[in-house]
């Protein structure tokens, strides 16, 4: 099993209509409500759907490192998925998908992810664990934050963060 990869599963229900999250989660406007992240577009596609739209972030964990990202938009259903390609610190795919129900929206997020710097990696053995916390922190930390900008509850009981280790084989 490889240690530096990580397969996160995120799942909450916002008290808002999707089309209103996805103005902000489809286009990365995290600025003001999602502590530690700073997203850039740096390119726009020619589809206008978001595909072909590129994106420089920074993640800092709030411990000792910060995360450098490049993000692509491979695919993208407006208003309710977006699939990305993540480069940088960490390389791999995210995708999200948004399912209205009313006023509620349902957000699912899915992510297979592999570190590149070099001392994630070989300290995952040793570090992985502190690697989850903070991942799992920061996420946290964004769904409070948003819930907060929206003005809108997140339905109890309704935040689920499986980790799970990739399978052996």
């Amino acid at each position: 099993m490889d240690d530096s990869i990580y397969r996160f599963e995120h799942v909450w229900r916002v008290d808002r209509e999707k089309e209103r999250l996805w103005a902000l989660i489809g286009d990365f406007r995290y600025d003001g409500w999602w502590p530690n992240v700073k997203i850039e577009r740096i390119a726009t596609g020619a589809s206008g759907d978001g595909v072909g739209n590129g994106y420089a972030g920074e993640f800092r964990s709030g411990l000792f490192y910060t995360l450098k990202l490049g993000v692509s938009v491979i695919e993208s259903r407006p208003p309710t998925a977006v699939a990305l390609r993540v480069t940088g610190d960490l390389e791999g795919r995210a995708v999200v998908r948004l399912h209205g129900a009313g006023r509620a929206t349902e957000v699912h997020v899915l992510m297979a992810l592999a570190t590149r710097r070099r001392w994630m990696t070989s300290l995952a053995p040793l570090l992985r664990p502190v690697f989850v916390r903070s991942h799992r922190r920061m996420i946290e930390a964004g769904i409070a934050g948003l819930a907060a900008y929206l003005e809108a509850d997140i339905v109890p009981g309704s935040v689920h963060a499986p980790y799970r280790r990739p399978a052996r084989g």
